[in-house]
């Protein structure tokens, strides 16, 4: 996690969040959303936006009242006690692990643009092998370069969004006509899959409310902080989706690379080529950025007495912790060989599932809590809260058993380790 300097303003607040929650997603997704929620598409990326913010509150309640570093598992555990606050914080690593394989997964998706070999299944195997070697080789060396990283891939991504709206300003005001219309929009074929998979581009929202300590004023600025980002990105979305509707029309439901298909369109190959390669830099920068992050998110609760053994906490010469780096790039590394990027963004928004659980159902429990800061609360009390747990069944329902499965084996997996360790102390 990047560190923030104190009393950071409400204008770097607003692009933090931006930066966290816009994803290799927002390149790759359109066309699956679009192939998904026919003419409905861009009210499933608005309700989705509406869904998260609502989840985000939450969040806003939890740190504003519990001033510590952890998250959704620090409230859990003051809430419910030890195990569910483990549990929670298990499914918390299991997000930044399996980002880690989604975006390396998004990264070789998009390289098959320019390198269609890469698609074949040894290729694309040993590639993802070595780039999980390399992400290995620079954790053990410590975490120096990823906010210089992670500022790169930012710059990056913002450049090839902005040039994404510019480049089809211009082509539409040249005098090139529509190719589509969203009135004559393919029907519904799942829209509770687009909405999933829309809510997956949401997902980055918790990384606001764990800087509220850093903030000014906390109380007042985060939550218009969340309903900013919120707002921000859920246009950023919608546009998008507009865009690449109208610029690539029914030949959006066929195209593997959306962004890139836009720029073939309207600047041809050389366009198509240089979007490509600042997509690619801007997804990778992310895998690295949270490479580094997970094994640290691990080692801290390694740290936590009973939770996990101490071997994941401990540190090399360069103040790396090698047991917690080599398990989080093992578990990415065998994650991206055996599923495809959508089969791990579900993954990814069911480890969030757990955690806004854990954070929803703990401002429930710590509502009268007399020992706690008053803290911020919400618009319309217990009501939005009854509101957001619908939000999160309906979230639910968006699974397949295949993942709510692997999601049990995981539970399963760190219930068994939990209770080792138990015995231990």
């Amino acid at each position: 996690m990047k560190k923030f300097k104190k009393g950071i303003g409400f204008p770097s607040v607003v692009l933090l969040g931006i930066n966290g929650v816009i994803g290799g997603g927002l390149f790759l997704l359109p066309s699956t959303m679009y192939k998904q929620g026919g003419q409905y598409v861009l009210l499933a990326i608005a309700l989705a936006g509406i869904s998260a913010t609502l989840i985000a509150m939450h969040y806003a309640v939890m740190s504003s009242r519990i001033d510590e570093d952890g998250g959704a598992w620090v409230y859990t555990k003051r809430a419910f006690g030890h195990y569910p606050g483990f549990l929670v914080g298990w499914f918390g690593w299991l997000f930044g692990v399996i980002t880690i394989s989604a975006e390396t997964a998004a990264f070789l998706k998009t390289l098959t643009g320019l390198v269609p070999a890469v698609g074949t299944p040894l290729v694309y195997n040993s590639l993802a092998i070595g780039i999980m070697l390399l992400l290995g080789i620079m954790n053990y060396f410590g975490t120096g370069i990823a906010s210089r990283i992670d500022d790169a891939s930012s710059l990056i991504k913002i450049g090839v969004i902005l040039a994404v709206f510019i480049a089809t300003v211009v082509w539409l005001l040249l005098g090139s006509t529509s190719q589509f219309s969203i009135a004559q929009a393919k029907p519904v074929h799942d829209f509770s899959g687009a909405f999933g998979n829309a809510f997956y581009m949401f997902t980055g929202f918790s990384l606001i409310p764990i800087a509220a300590k850093e903030m000014k004023n906390p109380g007042k600025m985060l939550p218009r902080a969340i309903l900013t980002v919120m707002l921000a990105t859920t246009a950023i979305f919608v546009l998008m989706q507009v865009v690449a509707m109208t610029v690539l029309g029914d030949h959006l439901a066929g195209s593997a690379l959306p962004v890139a298909d836009i720029f073939n369109v309207i600047l041809g190959r050389v366009g198509r080529t240089i979007i490509i390669t600042g997509m690619m830099l801007s997804i990778i920068g992310v895998a690295i950025a949270t490479s580094f992050n997970s094994p640290i998110e691990l080692a801290s609760m390694a740290r936590e007495r009973g939770f996990l053994p101490r071997e994941f906490s401990r540190l090399n010469r360069y103040g790396a912790p090698v047991g917690a780096i080599l398990l989080t790039i093992a578990i990415s590394g065998g994650l991206i060989l055996s599923g495809s990027y959508l089969f791990l963004i579900k993954l990814i928004v069911l480890s969030d599932f757990v955690q806004y659980l854990g954070t929803i159902f703990s401002s429930i429990k710590l509502r009268g809590d007399a020992t706690l800061p008053t803290g911020y609360k919400l618009p319309g009390g217990k009501w939005m809260t009854y509101l957001t747990i619908v939000v999160v069944a309906y979230l639910f329902t968006t699974f397949a058993i295949t993942t709510v499965l692997v999601g049990i084996g995981f539970a399963i997996l760190g219930t068994i380790i939990y209770s080792v360790e138990q015995r231990r102390h």
